[in-house]
């Protein structure tokens, strides 16, 4: 058993690898900006909660004190992303050398490095951090989540609509999946220093993912074909956001709509 840091780990991603390690026996301990309640939906019972910010450090030498591996689940948007991926991850990796910590995880997202838009950008900035820390370091990109793939479906809500861009494919992946996968990591499991690839298990259109989302949450509103403008839909549309050949077995969009109820 190890003594496993979770960073992030009241995030959707957090959540999921702080309740993986558990079960799997770790001593977890999670960093968050806040400490959930024990009935907030972000408290995984068996794991130890410590408040720590990455961009400023305070409370980071409480967190990574005693730790065998830290596994990375943090997210962040807008402006504030730069500053933790790259400030954050530099106090991190930091403090958990000084304090002998001898592995990091970091998850990331698939496309990172071919991107202008920002925030793949700042998670490739992240993913370099990592590989020249001092720690033995795993990087694990993983396609969009069937969450997150959903939520850009109802960006139309506004508009009486269910939005999907257009000429965009995508590969959405269970959460629970891809922290299946950090924790594997966490333990050893695959080379030093490298990056891996994951995604869902099936590729498919936005617009062909969107009527499923339409059907199963009975929502009447039209799907609209909406072209993304920026550099962020010129990566989807490239197909970056998609990996044919690293698709895992999991939950497809299908049983995942159905878990939902």
């Amino acid at each position: 058993m190890s003594r496993v840091l979770v960073v992030g780990g009241t995030g959707l991603a957090g959540r999921a690898v702080t309740a993986e390690a558990v079960e799997r026996g770790h001593e977890v301990v999670v960093a968050a900006r806040r400490a959930p309640d024990d009935d907030d939906d972000a408290y995984v019972a068996g794991a130890v909660y410590v408040v720590a910010d990455l961009v400023t450090g305070n409370g980071l030498e409480e967190a990574v004190e005693g730790t065998d591996v830290l596994i990375d689940a943090s997210n962040a948007d807008g402006r504030r992303a730069s500053h933790v991926f790259a400030t954050g991850s530099l106090n991190l990796l930091h403090t958990a050398a000084r304090f002998g910590v001898r592995r990091a995880v970091l998850l990331s997202v698939v496309g990172a490095d071919g991107s202008g838009y920002s925030y793949y950008r700042a998670k490739a900035a992240q993913e370099r951090i990592f590989l020249d820390s001092p720690l033995e370091a795993r990087i694990v990109r993983a396609t969009q989540f069937h969450d997150f793939v959903t939520a850009v479906f109802e960006r139309g809500r506004p508009f009486g609509a269910l939005i999907a861009p257009s000429r965009t494919r995508f590969q959405p992946i269970a959460v629970p999946d891809v922290a299946r996968v950090l924790v594997d990591a966490a333990e050893g499991d695959g080379q030093p220093d490298s990056i891996r690839t994951i995604g869902g298990p099936r590729i498919e259109s936005a617009r062909a993912l969107a009527e499923r989302w339409k059907e199963a949450s009975g929502a009447r509103r039209p799907v609209v074909g909406v072209r993304l403008g920026g550099p962020l839909g010129s990566t989807w549309r490239a197909g970056r956001n998609v990996v044919p050949d690293a698709a895992i077995d999991g939950m497809d969009y299908d049983a995942w709509l159905s878990a939902r109820g």
